[in-house]
């Protein structure tokens, strides 16, 4: 049997993220195993903003958490592209949520007051405003805005990214700084040994090792329900419609539409309760298409190329998942949403917790055992 230190349960942003930062802290010899299934692939669904507004309106912890994560992120970016040697396409030109009628308006600036305040109470600021249906079009001189537009919620200190580059980027890091990618392999079990270690049983062997993250989103849930531990997460259809490339007019992300490095508009704002069935429907993509429209006329224009669905893992307050096992100390589970936004924190503040170097405070709030009531 193969022994190694610790072993990375999915290949995914998450699985990735975290195998990565397990190398930068010096952690040995670490193994990241990926099964590579299309129907679990969410970077591929991914709409890549890099951003914390207004994630945790509910939530003061996540709050807090999703607003370090975004403060890291340019940093973040350019030591990935010195290890990785590539460009995950970071614009941090900012981002806005646009509001329809003066209600939403309304709605919107309580949630600014609300969260400031929240990041406030824990030292860290909140660099949104809002801006009205006059200075946002200023913003964006070469696109109309649509009659309905009252405005929107808008942070400089934000961006997006491309998630397959940055996937990819998370990959080569690892193993450019020792660690062991396998793809196309199946973990079929995590068995915890009496010695303290862990056996990971896989298609192409098994392996021993102090330490086990299963980081694998949908599948995780088979391997942890094997050991008496059930994973509070749910399934939620994405689905995504990509344009024709046409020149860039768009100069920052709005929260359902933004415009990539090579000139394509993409859509993504469906939330489908359909279990881990991927398929496109036309209902969904007529909706996005309306809102768009709604917020920019000129899109009606484009020809539309291509839609495509994405399974997300999603927690019932909408927060991520980082536990360790109760009866099983050694085996650790991260879950949850927002991967592109939360890849620094789970690489740096994540990995050290698995690694009892440090803790966070945020990481206790986040466990599994919360939704045990």
């Amino acid at each position: 049997m193969k022994k190694v230190d610790i072993i990375v349960v999915g290949g995914g942003l998450s699985g990735a993220a975290i195998a990565l930062g397990l190398v930068r802290e010096g952690a040995g010899k670490v193994m990241m195993f990926d099964e590579q299934l299309p129907t679990q692939r969410l970077s591929r669904g991914n709409f890549g903003l890099t951003w914390f507004m207004p994630k945790g309106a509910n939530n003061p912890v996540y709050a807090r958490w999703s607003r370090m994560s975004t403060m890291m992120w340019p940093e973040f970016a350019a030591k990935l592209e010195e290890d990785s040697g590539y460009d995950v396409e970071l614009e941090w030109n900012g981002g806005a949520m646009h509001a329809i009628g003066e209600d939403q308006f309304k709605a919107y600036a309580d949630s600014v007051q609300t969260l400031t305040k929240i990041c406030s109470d824990d030292g860290l600021d909140y660099p949104v405003r809002m801006v009205d249906r006059d200075e946002f079009a200023s913003m964006i001189p070469d696109m109309k805005l649509g009659d309905e537009v009252s405005g929107a919620m808008y942070s400089a200190d934000q961006g997006h990214v491309n998630p397959l580059p940055l996937l990819g980027a998370l990959r080569c890091a690892f193993q450019n700084k020792g660690g062991t990618y396998f793809g196309g392999l199946s973990v079929s079990a995590v068995e915890p040994n009496n010695d303290g270690t862990a056996t990971v049983r896989t298609s192409k062997g098994n392996y021993q090792c102090s330490k086990v993250v299963v980081a694998a989103g949908h599948g995780s849930t088979r391997l942890l329900a094997k050991l008496g531990e059930k994973l509070h997460i749910y399934p939620l259809r994405g689905q995504l419609m990509v344009t024709e490339r046409v020149k860039r007019v768009l100069r920052f992300p709005i929260l359902s539409v933004r415009q990539t490095m090579d000139g394509t508009f993409m859509l993504g704002l469906s939330t489908e309760d359909t279990g881990h069935d991927i398929r496109v429907t036309t209902e969904a993509m007529k909706s996005q298409a309306t809102g768009a429209i709604k917020l920019f006329p000129e899109l009606a224009k484009l020809n539309w190329v291509r839609g495509w669905g994405a399974i997300r893992v999603m927690t019932g307050d909408g927060s991520p998942i980082y536990d360790r096992l109760p009866e099983h100390k050694n085996i650790y589970v991260i879950a949850g949403h927002s991967a592109v936004t939360l890849t620094p924190v789970i690489s740096k503040h994540v990995a050290a917790w698995i690694l009892e170097k440090d803790e966070a405070p945020q990481i206790s709030h986040f466990s599994n055992g919360r939704f045990n009531v």
